[in-house]
């Protein structure tokens, strides 16, 4: 099995595209989080549990998926720095 080493350019390629879903992930579970949230504190409110459950995930995978495009990101900078 041969193994190749990843260019700057395919790096920056994977970066862009992990940051575009962990923004819409983001951008689909905080207003859900907050919407339920808000349903919950009203007096006939579902489960106070229920936000949590539901906006968390996609939160938490948006906030995973732009991380790891940051790490790509620093990999194609290294690798497009001049070695000394």
């Amino acid at each position: 099995m041969r193994s190749t080493c990843p260019t700057a350019a395919a790096l920056r390629a994977e970066a862009k595209l992990l940051t575009m879903a962990g923004l819409i992930l983001l951008g689909v579970g905080f207003p859900t989080t907050l919407i339920l949230a808000a349903q919950a504190l009203s007096p006939e409110g579902m489960s106070p549990v229920l936000p949590i459950a539901i906006g968390a995930p996609p939160i938490i995978l948006g906030y995973l998926a732009c991380h790891f495009a940051s790490q790509r990101m620093v990999k194609a900078k290294a690798l497009e720095a001049p070695r000394r």
